[in-house]
């Protein structure tokens, strides 16, 4: 093995002492990122997955107001097959004198609802049945909300403008009802045939009709879309396909994304500022080894290679832990919500999230070493024997500044490539830097004030006044890791 390694090995034989924060700060970046791209990333799949049944239907055409003419319907059934449900809101209220009234979502359906995915009941029973009409009452299947908040039991009846339906069962799982962009009341399904008896269907109601179609061998979506714009130009469809079966919900898991994703940037940026400080605290301890190193002819660069690969070395430990965490996010976060949204994630392990965390966890590590590893590579061997006394200053030379500069722009670059909204990331990248720097210079300040504010009587206040500015003094770590650490949690709590 190269000599570098060979003393590397032998250093990193006494053990991970010093370098548990370390170890800690990089891990717990790598696990946020890695987890937040994985949960992601399976419910993305999950949602392209069970497109048909949120969406309700290979495509999905709506009309606002009115209804598709009869040549329409035509030209529809003769390509696909064809589901009809309305949708509007309306009025429930219960039989009784001075039973409250609620807002309800109003859905008729027809007798192939759902086209893809199952409607569950409870009791259980058969949709078809729970809608029909029996001693000329129409049956309806509400949602459990609904019952609670009208005071009323299965088999009563519930008023829906001039039309009184039987409450036949509970609505406990609607397939598509995801692919509504929002609601305003609980669910109230009934028989389409019923719907024109309520009266509410007058000109101007707003009333969405809805046409699933479920497609047979050999037609595509792009093929009946262009179809449907050359026959009927006019007709004002709103046609929607599976790969936008919930456009909200994508969006919102896109946007949740990047939040979680920053968030786990800004985790993984304090875990630097640890990285930075935890190698610092690691080599001074090494102080009296370098320094004797460096007497017996090591050169700087044997000392700068030797460290690093520790470096490098706990670092990838630290990154596999948190893969490891990230990696079984998914099944953890799919075994809590189970299917609140609708559908379920698609587990598996997903490589470009795990390459991405680990990637940032390497430059992260890389990045937030070089200062003090050119510090301890540069500074004479001399001034590190007296280190004990008179802490040794120095800074990187040209090198070191210019690798600082290559590590940390690829730092800040990757952060901006692989973020869903890349200008909200650029805004977060300039965010953190100004922050590194602000509180830098909060505590440039602080040691500066110190200096010059006069010496307090009380030997404790005195010698705690000066250990603010003497030389070696930590203010500027604890300055900055405070900071960040608190500007992470005011932010996430606005």
């Amino acid at each position: 093995l190269p000599l570098a390694l060979r003393l590397a090995r032998r250093e990193l034989r006494g053990g991970l002492k010093g370098f548990r924060i370390f170890l800690a700060c990089l891990t717990l970046g790598v696990a946020a990122i890695a987890g937040v791209g994985s949960v992601s990333e399976a419910m993305l799949q999950g949602l392209q997955r069970d497109g048909r049944i949120l969406l309700g239907g290979d495509m999905d055409l709506r009309l606002t107001h009115v209804e598709a003419s009869a040549e329409q319907q035509d030209w529809l059934v003769q390509r696909a097959e064809v589901s009809s449900v309305s949708e509007m809101r309306a009025m429930a209220r219960g039989l009784d004198e001075g039973s409250r009234r609620v807002l309800v979502e109003l859905k008729a359906v027809d007798n192939l609802y759902p086209l893809y995915g199952a409607v569950r009941l409870g009791p259980e029973g058969d949709l078809a049945a729970a809608l029909a009409r029996e001693d000329g009452v129409w049956g309806a299947v509400v949602d459990g909300n609904l019952l609670r908040r009208l005071d009323v039991e299965l088999g009563e009846l519930v008023q829906i403008g001039d039309t009184q339906f039987r409450v036949s069962a509970v609505l406990e799982r609607e397939p598509d009802r995801t692919s509504r962009a929002f609601t305003l009341g609980p669910t109230f399904m009934v028989d389409r045939a019923s719907l024109p008896e309520t009266g509410l269907v007058q000109p101007g109601s707003l009333i969405r009709n809805h046409y699933r179609l479920r497609f047979g061998d050999g037609l595509t979506a792009a093929d009946l879309r262009e179809d449907l714009q050359e026959t009927f130009p006019q007709a004002g469809w709103r046609i929607r396909d599976t790969t936008e079966a919930a456009p909200g919900i994508g969006r919102f898991i896109d946007r949740l994304t990047l939040f979680l994703t920053l968030v786990g940037f800004t985790a993984l940026l304090v875990g630097g500022v640890g990285v930075g400080n935890a190698v610092r605290s690691y080599l001074e301890g090494k102080t009296g080894t370098i320094a004797t190193m460096k007497c017996l002819g090591a050169p700087g660069r044997l000392i700068f290679q030797v460290y690093m690969t520790q470096i490098l070395v706990l670092a990838s430990l630290g990154i596999v832990i948190g893969l490891l965490i990230g990696g079984l996010s998914p099944p953890v976060v799919s075994a809590i919500i189970g299917d609140t949204l609708g559908w379920r994630a698609e587990l598996g392990i997903y490589p470009l999230p795990l390459v991405t965390a680990a990637v940032f966890g390497v430059l992260t590590a890389i990045t937030f070493s070089l200062w003090p590893l050119t510090r301890a590579q540069n500074v004479a061997a001399a001034s590190l024997f007296r280190d004990l006394i008179t802490p040794a200053g120095g800074r990187p030379d040209r090198k070191g500044l210019l690798a600082l500069l290559v590590f940390g722009g690829l730092l800040a670059g990757l952060a901006i490539v692989t973020a869903t909204d890349q200008m909200l990331a650029f805004y977060f990248v300039i965010g953190a830097i100004g922050a590194l720097l602000l509180f830098r210079l909060a505590a440039q300040g602080i040691m500066a004030v110190s200096r010059r504010l006069p010496r307090p009587r009380r030997p404790g206040l005195r010698l705690a006044l000066t250990n603010l500015h003497r030389p070696g003094a930590p203010t500027g770590s604890v300055v900055m890791s405070l900071g960040l650490g608190l500007t992470v949690l005011v932010a996430i709590a606005l």
